[in-house]
């Protein structure tokens, strides 16, 4: 499952199937990091990945997380994500990404700390 393109942040949020969502998010950002921005475990998310019922809360935070992190890797790759999630975000009052997620901030907070400045 490649990062999408020509389709909208709605496509990010609302489509596709958990499963692949989560598998895709591990195997780009790496599973330690997308349990802890969403908040759960890495059995749980082992569990979205492999196909099987979650509780909603983490299928909307997976699907969040999933938004700001293509987002992100749209134009640069899923390393620039990474990078992004995990270091102090001036626009976000020094914390990173990551950190807000986790403590359950919407994406939208997130992806504007992401648009640079023109």
């Amino acid at each position: 499952m490649g990062v999408p393109s020509g389709r909208g942040v709605a496509f990010a949020i609302g489509e596709g199937r958990l499963d692949e969502i989560a598998l895709w998010l591990t195997t780009n950002i790496g599973p330690r990091l997308v349990a802890y921005a969403a908040d759960t475990t890495r059995s749980d998310l082992a569990r979205a990945a492999q196909g099987m019922d979650v509780a909603p809360e983490l299928d909307r935070r997976l699907r969040c997380l999933y938004a700001v992190v293509t987002y992100v890797a749209s134009d640069d790759g899923a390393g620039t994500a990474h990078d992004f999630l995990v270091r102090p975000n001036p626009d976000l009052d020094g914390r990173a990404p990551a950190e807000l997620l986790h403590d359950g901030a919407p994406p939208e907070r997130v992806w504007m700390a992401a648009v640079p400045a023109f």
